[in-house]
């Protein structure tokens, strides 16, 4: 038998370090001094119950992890300091707002016909839905979960671009909503228009995208390709399906409408010029005419999906747009122009969450 005097600490196989509280006794035979060493009585039990909390070994030796879950997103009623409800809710800064409360400009209601109650202090606690006022003028309500948006032609779909001086998202979005750390819901391409809706919950936009909950976009494509055949494209569309780099996509054809030939001629020009100033070999020079406006639905949003869809059904897409996300319709909302959603379309993507 050696003697090991106890060191100031003794690294645990959960890589922890442990200090060791007493003098151990062990044989220099053992094949493994540590596994000796925790298996020691003289060890104690504060370091057996370290050891066995930190993992559970099974008999093959694979280690079996403590697994956490995650904690769920915020509630708007959950109380929160002061001055970061006023910070949110009256687009302040969060040393703005801290000095609004301490000079007494700040107050609030339980309902809208009780008394005004002072604000007595940044760290109060209240909803970031509470009735509150500033100098006697009552602060809107923070905006919906949704807010919808027409996105015009040529923005880029990001907050923010380092890497190129092409008009973004982040340049246009309100001071209110940009405040609130709103984000785009998906994307649309550079060259696509039409609706495109903004959100604070995360876990409501991963709703809205991922194809498992089945929420169906609707875009109106203006196509070339000479004179579409209804049957043959509903039926490569919605019972075939369309082979693209990105695997085989469905859609489902809503209704096709034939454009006279002199639009077709005025939108061909106008397509013609803003293809010079692209700086790809994706030009469309020779379009064959009438143009002819297709509407479907997809439930996937892959890279430039519905333009490859079309694109190899013989109708190369000259026009993008995204009439509807789900419930949420563009409403005759003009481009470069937001809207909050409203009611109902709050009340079906609350309906997503359940």
């Amino acid at each position: 038998m050696i003697a090991a005097t106890r060191a100031t600490a003794f690294l645990c196989p959960d890589y922890r370090s442990v200090n060791i509280v007493e003098r151990v006794n062990f044989s220099s035979a053992l094949p493994n001094r540590s596994t000796a060493l925790f298996a020691s009585s003289n060890v104690g039990p504060e370091l057996n119950s370290i050891q066995s909390r930190s993992k559970v070994t099974s008999s093959e030796g694979s280690v079996k992890k403590k697994s956490w879950k995650k904690k769920g997103g915020g509630d708007k009623n959950k109380p929160l300091r002061a001055d970061k409800v006023l910070s949110h809710r009256a687009s302040l800064s969060r040393s703005e707002a801290f000095d609004a409360i301490q000079r007494r400009r700040v107050a609030w209601r339980k309902s809208p016909d009780t008394e005004m109650i002072p604000v007595k202090g940044p760290k109060e606690k209240l909803s970031m839905n509470s009735i509150l006022y500033m100098d006697g003028k009552e602060i809107p309500q923070p905006p919906p979960i949704l807010i919808a948006f027409h996105k015009p032609k040529f923005m880029l779909s990001a907050m923010d671009e380092k890497h190129s001086n092409k008009k973004h998202l982040g340049m246009i979005v309100p001071k209110k909503y940009a405040k609130l750390n709103i984000h785009p819901v998906g994307r649309l391409d550079y060259d696509t228009s039409g609706l495109l809706l903004f959100s604070m919950e995360g876990e409501l936009t991963q709703r809205l995208l991922h194809p498992k909950h089945s929420v169906e976009k609707e875009y109106v494509a203006t196509v070339a390709g000479g004179k579409v055949d209804v049957v043959s494209l509903r039926k490569l569309l919605e019972e075939d399906g369309v082979e693209t780099s990105e695997g085989i996509h469905f859609a489902n054809l809503l209704d096709v409408e034939e454009i006279g030939l002199e639009e077709s001629r005025s939108i061909k020009d106008d397509h013609l010029k803003a293809e010079k100033a692209k700086d790809d070999d994706t030009k469309h020079t020779d379009l064959e005419l009438p143009l002819t406006n297709v509407r479907i639905t997809v439930q996937e949003g892959k890279y430039r999906m519905v333009r490859r869809m079309l694109a190899n059904c013989k109708h190369p897409v000259i026009e993008l747009r995204r009439e509807r996300h789900g419930k949420v319709e563009l409403k005759g909302l003009k481009e470069g122009e937001f809207r909050e959603c409203d009611e109902s379309e709050i009340e079906w993507a609350e309906g997503l969450l359940k």
